[in-house]
C-alpha cells in the first residue's frame, strides 16, 4: 500500500507540474544528433557520374545506369536496403550525394523505398539545414596540405 501511495504521489507531482514529457510533433520537431544519418539528397547538377558511390556501397543500394557517352540516365537508391554507412557521401568527389538529418520518410511497401534521382533531389533539408554549409568540407586537407612536411612513404 505504501508503494502504491508513493507511486501515485510521484505521478501526481509530475502531472500537475506543467512540464510535458512528450514533444508535440510535428509542431515541435525533436532534436537529432549532428551525426544522425537520414534520407539521402542528390544533386544532379554536381554529379559527374563517376559511379564511385555505386562501387563503394556495401549492399548494392545505389544503382546507376549510363548511356554510351557515360552520361547518367538513371540514379536509383533503395532506401529500404541502406545501412546508412555514409560511404557514398565520403567517396563522392563533388558532394553530389549527402545524407540529410531528415528522418521523415515512410512507405507502404518495401518497393516504395526505391527513390530515383528526381525524388532524391526533392528530399527536403531537415529544418532547412544544408549539411554542406554546416559542415563546410575542406577537401584540400585530404591532400596533405598543412603544417610540416608530408611523408608519402
Amino acid at each position: 500500500m505504501i508503494g502504491l501511495m508513493k507511486s501515485m504521489a510521484t505521478t501526481m507531482k509530475h502531472a500537475l507540474d506543467g512540464n510535458t514529457f512528450t514533444v508535440e510533433y510535428p509542431e515541435d520537431a525533436p532534436e537529432v544528433s549532428p551525426r544522425f544519418r537520414g534520407v539521402h539528397k542528390f544533386s544532379q547538377e554536381r554529379c559527374i557520374w563517376c559511379r564511385q558511390c555505386e562501387n563503394v556501397c556495401p549492399n548494392d543500394t545505389i544503382q546507376i545506369v549510363q548511356d554510351d557517352q557515360r552520361n547518367g540516365e538513371q540514379y536509383n537508391l533503395h532506401i529500404g536496403q541502406c545501412i546508412y554507412c555514409r560511404l557514398c557521401e565520403e567517396v563522392c568527389p563533388v558532394d553530389a550525394i549527402l545524407l540529410t538529418q531528415n528522418f521523415e520518410f515512410t512507405a507502404d511497401t518495401k518497393d516504395d523505398f526505391v527513390f530515383n534521382k528526381e525524388q532524391l533531389k526533392n528530399v527536403p533539408w531537415y529544418k532547412g539545414i544544408d549539411p554542406l554549409e554546416s559542415r563546410n568540407p575542406d577537401r584540400g586537407a585530404w591532400i596533405g596540405e598543412g603544417d610540416g612536411e608530408v611523408d608519402y612513404q
